[in-house]
Protein backbone atom coordinates (compact mmCIF):
# COMPACT_ATOMS: atom_id res chain seq x y z
CA UNK A 1 0.00 0.00 0.00
CA UNK A 2 1.29 3.74 -0.87
CA UNK A 3 2.41 5.53 2.01
CA UNK A 4 1.08 8.84 -0.50
CA UNK A 5 -2.32 9.94 -0.22
CA UNK A 6 -3.17 9.88 -4.09
CA UNK A 7 -6.03 11.78 -4.14
CA UNK A 8 -4.19 15.38 -2.22
CA UNK A 9 -2.92 17.80 -4.55
CA UNK A 10 0.59 17.32 -3.12
CA UNK A 11 0.69 14.14 -4.37
CA UNK A 12 -1.33 14.60 -8.37
CA UNK A 13 1.16 17.91 -8.60
CA UNK A 14 4.18 15.79 -8.03
CA UNK A 15 5.43 14.28 -11.28
CA UNK A 16 6.96 10.50 -10.64
CA UNK A 17 10.15 12.01 -11.97
CA UNK A 18 10.42 14.73 -8.89
CA UNK A 19 9.41 17.64 -10.82
CA UNK A 20 6.48 19.99 -9.24
CA UNK A 21 3.89 20.57 -11.68
CA UNK A 22 2.37 22.91 -9.58
CA UNK A 23 5.43 25.05 -10.07
CA UNK A 24 5.77 24.17 -13.93
CA UNK A 25 4.64 27.05 -16.14
CA UNK A 26 2.66 25.27 -18.50
CA UNK A 27 0.98 24.59 -15.11
CA UNK A 28 0.96 28.82 -14.11
CA UNK A 29 -0.51 29.30 -17.47
CA UNK A 30 -3.53 28.98 -16.34
CA UNK A 31 -3.33 32.38 -13.91
CA UNK A 32 -0.93 34.31 -16.26
CA UNK A 33 -2.52 35.15 -19.88
CA UNK A 34 1.07 36.16 -20.60
CA UNK A 35 2.24 33.42 -20.03
CA UNK A 36 -0.35 31.43 -21.86
CA UNK A 37 0.08 33.71 -24.87
CA UNK A 38 4.38 32.70 -25.16
CA UNK A 39 3.74 29.30 -24.54
CA UNK A 40 0.94 28.77 -26.92
CA UNK A 41 3.13 30.94 -29.22
CA UNK A 42 6.02 28.74 -29.22
CA UNK A 43 3.97 26.04 -30.38
CA UNK A 44 2.90 24.39 -26.83
CA UNK A 45 -0.51 22.91 -27.31
CA UNK A 46 -3.14 21.71 -24.45
CA UNK A 47 -2.63 24.01 -21.95
CA UNK A 48 -3.18 24.96 -18.81
CA UNK A 49 -1.36 21.50 -17.89
CA UNK A 50 -3.01 19.90 -14.82
CA UNK A 51 0.45 17.74 -13.84
CA UNK A 52 1.78 15.03 -15.44
CA UNK A 53 -0.41 12.35 -13.59
CA UNK A 54 -3.76 14.14 -14.65
CA UNK A 55 -2.92 13.82 -17.83
CA UNK A 56 -1.59 10.72 -17.75
CA UNK A 57 2.01 11.98 -18.74
CA UNK A 58 0.99 13.67 -22.35
CA UNK A 59 3.43 16.25 -21.72
CA UNK A 60 2.62 19.91 -23.54
CA UNK A 61 6.24 20.26 -24.29
CA UNK A 62 6.66 16.77 -25.17
CA UNK A 63 3.96 16.55 -27.60
CA UNK A 64 3.01 12.76 -26.41
CA UNK A 65 3.98 10.67 -23.11
CA UNK A 66 6.86 10.99 -21.39
CA UNK A 67 9.03 7.68 -21.53
CA UNK A 68 9.82 8.82 -17.83
CA UNK A 69 5.98 9.04 -16.89
CA UNK A 70 5.31 5.39 -18.62
CA UNK A 71 8.39 3.54 -16.96
CA UNK A 72 7.26 4.62 -13.46
CA UNK A 73 3.31 4.05 -14.41
CA UNK A 74 4.27 0.39 -15.72
CA UNK A 75 6.46 -0.58 -12.74
CA UNK A 76 3.70 0.73 -10.31
CA UNK A 77 6.15 3.29 -8.28
CA UNK A 78 4.59 6.33 -6.94
CA UNK A 79 8.18 7.76 -7.66
CA UNK A 80 11.26 7.17 -9.70
CA UNK A 81 13.25 6.97 -6.69
CA UNK A 82 10.95 3.82 -5.34
CA UNK A 83 12.31 1.99 -8.86
CA UNK A 84 15.10 -0.72 -8.62
CA UNK A 85 17.14 1.09 -11.03
CA UNK A 86 16.98 4.38 -9.30
CA UNK A 87 18.88 6.31 -10.61
CA UNK A 88 18.52 5.68 -14.27
CA UNK A 89 19.69 7.18 -17.61
CA UNK A 90 16.41 8.85 -17.99
CA UNK A 91 17.38 11.04 -14.60
CA UNK A 92 20.86 11.60 -15.68
CA UNK A 93 21.79 14.98 -15.71
CA UNK A 94 22.79 17.16 -18.37
CA UNK A 95 24.17 20.57 -19.63
CA UNK A 96 22.08 21.00 -22.54
CA UNK A 97 19.33 23.04 -22.23
CA UNK A 98 19.63 23.17 -18.48
CA UNK A 99 19.38 26.93 -17.85
CA UNK A 100 15.75 26.15 -19.61
CA UNK A 101 14.30 22.84 -17.95
CA UNK A 102 14.50 22.17 -14.79
CA UNK A 103 15.50 18.62 -15.59
CA UNK A 104 18.85 18.46 -13.71
CA UNK A 105 16.72 18.89 -10.57
CA UNK A 106 14.85 15.52 -10.79
CA UNK A 107 17.30 13.82 -8.47
CA UNK A 108 17.89 16.04 -6.01
CA UNK A 109 13.72 16.17 -5.95
CA UNK A 110 13.75 12.84 -5.59
CA UNK A 111 16.17 12.17 -3.03
CA UNK A 112 14.06 14.82 -0.84
CA UNK A 113 11.27 13.87 -1.14
CA UNK A 114 12.10 9.99 0.11
CA UNK A 115 13.92 11.57 3.22
CA UNK A 116 11.82 14.67 4.27
CA UNK A 117 8.55 13.79 2.21
CA UNK A 118 5.97 15.28 -0.17
CA UNK A 119 4.52 17.95 1.75
CA UNK A 120 8.21 19.15 2.70
CA UNK A 121 9.35 18.94 -0.69
CA UNK A 122 5.72 20.74 -1.86
CA UNK A 123 6.86 23.64 0.79
CA UNK A 124 10.11 24.45 -0.82
CA UNK A 125 10.20 23.01 -4.16
CA UNK A 126 10.11 26.67 -6.03
CA UNK A 127 13.45 27.40 -3.56
CA UNK A 128 14.68 24.47 -4.80
CA UNK A 129 14.13 25.66 -8.30
CA UNK A 130 14.52 29.46 -7.45
CA UNK A 131 18.30 28.26 -6.18
CA UNK A 132 18.76 26.29 -9.63
CA UNK A 133 18.17 28.57 -11.48
CA UNK A 134 18.88 32.31 -9.74
CA UNK A 135 21.32 30.65 -7.23
CA UNK A 136 24.69 32.07 -7.35
CA UNK A 137 27.42 28.68 -7.15
CA UNK A 138 29.95 28.53 -4.09
CA UNK A 139 32.04 26.13 -3.95
CA UNK A 140 31.02 23.53 -1.17
CA UNK A 141 28.45 25.63 0.27
CA UNK A 142 26.03 24.90 -2.93
CA UNK A 143 23.82 28.11 -4.27
CA UNK A 144 23.24 30.97 -2.68
CA UNK A 145 20.78 33.37 -3.47
CA UNK A 146 21.91 37.06 -3.07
Amino acid sequence: MSKFNKESKEFIMTAYCGISCGDCECHKAKDDPKLMEYLTGRGIQNLPCEGCREVEGKCPVLGGVCETYQCAADKKVDFCYECDEFPCSKLNPAADRANLLPHNLKVYNLCYIQRHGLDEFVRHAAEFKGRYYKGKMVVGSGPQME
